[in-house]
């Protein structure tokens, strides 16, 4: 039974190199499911040994391209950090971009995005950048056909967001070409698309053919899997992780060889509840799993390997409304992530996991992480320059509160929330005066999309909406 404490280390370099064995022996043995004809082809042309659709990897080979992946990384300047990898000290959140229904704030349901109510929740989102969220439109609208989703949500959320001209998943083969051209019109060409694995070790599905159809217009290749404990997965997390890995480079192995692509790959555990079925978000072994991820990457990416909290961590949970459950597995989640160095939040606004985004949720979210702001800042013992006998003195005399020193500081020493209550209880004020705090995070996040001023460049928006017309005739 494993052993481990907030902040140490699950993997020893003994004991991840032994995950790696076991996970080559997984190849040599059970081999991974390849669901294209014509990658089995392409394998077996090469020399893989290619049995009823299952490819077996040789240990060796699977090593010669890990080295081969290793040289490539030798003596290249590595490109600049990405956003999240760096560390100004603040903690920073990222909506969630997956989720498909929404929590209307004045009915209290939850209902199908459209595209008017993902250009409402894009808006909030680009305002609350001054409170250190940066997403791009949080979500997928229903009311288009499913080709034109992510084109819808690609358009919505470089129109009302500074921070939404990256490339979204295309998600199907059919818009994977306008998403490419809207990519190309925002600076940011699409040159890299992902492969998931189907865990157990089966390497199929659309982004396959994809990746497969349009490999002559890629640079780039990413591979992935999400394996649960004890559902797709063994529930030891040894054996777990060795599966992942095993998933992983048999995919990354696969691709290298079919496309011709350089292929990078990241892999992960995940938890599930086994009465329900479903994967568990925000539990205390999803947190810990995601410590173990992070350590198993930076065993086979040890050049990009940075502080813990230069990365983004998660704060996805599985609960389907905003209120107290959402707010006490983000709260820990956020909490535990930023005692060990993490800085950048993923998931905020999200519930159910990737499926429901929430206004309320969002604002709730921000609160928390400006309370973990402060719990992670700690307490400044300089003295500050004071005569502290003269200060207590005056204090003693009439209060601490006028104080010089107080009112220079008060602000720094304490955190004012926004949202959460510290006042005393006030039993002679009506019910109908009080606004609870589901209440007040509504009235706010109104009062943010009003404040909305963001616009992309005419020229830009021009062609994406040329683009997106040219789709709607050709896709819907």
């Amino acid at each position: 039974m494993y052993r481990h404490r907030l902040g140490e280390g699950f993997l020893s370099t003994l004991k991840a190199e032994q995950i790696h064995r076991t996970a080559l022996d997984i190849l040599d043995k059970v081999g991974l499911e390849v669901s294209s004809p014509w990658a089995l082809e392409q394998m077996a042309a090469q020399g893989f040994r290619v049995v009823g659709g299952r490819v077996f990897f040789e240990p060796h080979v699977v090593e010669e391209h890990l080295a081969e992946r290793r040289q490539s990384h030798q003596g290249v300047t590595p490109p600049e950090p990405p956003m999240e990898a760096a560390d100004d000290g603040q903690l920073h959140l990222t909506a969630g971009v997956y989720a498909h229904h929404v929590h209307n704030l004045e009915t209290d349901g939850i209902e199908p995005y459209t595209t008017e109510k993902l250009i409402e929740m894009t808006k909030l989102v680009d305002v609350l950048t001054e409170r250190g969220v940066h997403s791009p439109a949080p979500g997928y609208p229903l009311d288009v056909p499913g080709p034109l989703q992510p084109l819808a949500k690609y358009l919505v959320g470089a129109t009302y967001s500074r921070h939404g001209e990256y490339p979204v998943d295309p998600i199907s083969a059919a818009s994977v070409p306008y998403v490419m051209e809207m990519a190309q019109v925002l600076g940011h060409p699409l040159c890299s698309l992902p492969v998931y694995v189907f865990s157990p070790l089966r390497l199929a599905g659309e982004s396959l053919d994809v990746v497969l159809r349009f490999r002559d217009r890629l640079q780039e290749v990413h591979v992935s899997a999400m394996p649960s404990l004890g559902g797709t997965a063994p529930v030891l997390p040894f054996g777990a992780l060795a599966l992942a890995v095993a998933e992983v480079l048999g995919g990354f192995v696969t691709l290298r060889v079919v496309t011709g692509l350089p292929v990078d790959f990241g892999l992960g555990l995940f938890a599930l509840d086994l009465r329900s079925s479903s994967m568990v978000f925000g539990s205390p072994e999803a947190y810990l799993l995601g410590q173990l991820n992070a350590e198993i990457r930076d065993f086979y990416t040890p050049w990009q390997h940075h502080e813990r909290g230069q990365a983004a961590a998660a704060i996805h949970v599985r609960a389907n409304f905003p209120g107290a459950q959402a707010a006490a597995e983000k709260a820990g989640l956020m909490t535990a992530g930023a005692l060990i160095g993490a800085r950048w939040f993923d998931g905020a606004g999200i519930l159910a996991v990737d499926e429901v985004f929430s206004a309320e949720q969002l604002l709730v979210d921000c609160e928390i992480k400006d309370q973990v702001q402060r719990l992670v800042q700690g307490l400044d013992l300089q003295d500050g320059g004071y005569d502290w006998v003269e200060e207590v003195r005056q204090g003693v005399q009439e209060t601490f509160m006028a104080l010089e020193s107080t009112v220079d500081h008060y602000r720094h020493v304490y955190w004012h929330p926004r949202l959460f209550e510290r006042s005393f209880l006030q039993f002679d004020a009506a019910e109908s005066e009080r606004m609870k705090l589901a209440q007040r995070a509504r009235a706010l996040a109104s009062e943010y999309i009003s404040r909305h001023e963001y616009a992309l460049d005419a020229t830009r928006r021009g062609a994406l909406e040329r683009i997106w017309q040219r789709a709607t005739r050709e896709l819907a």
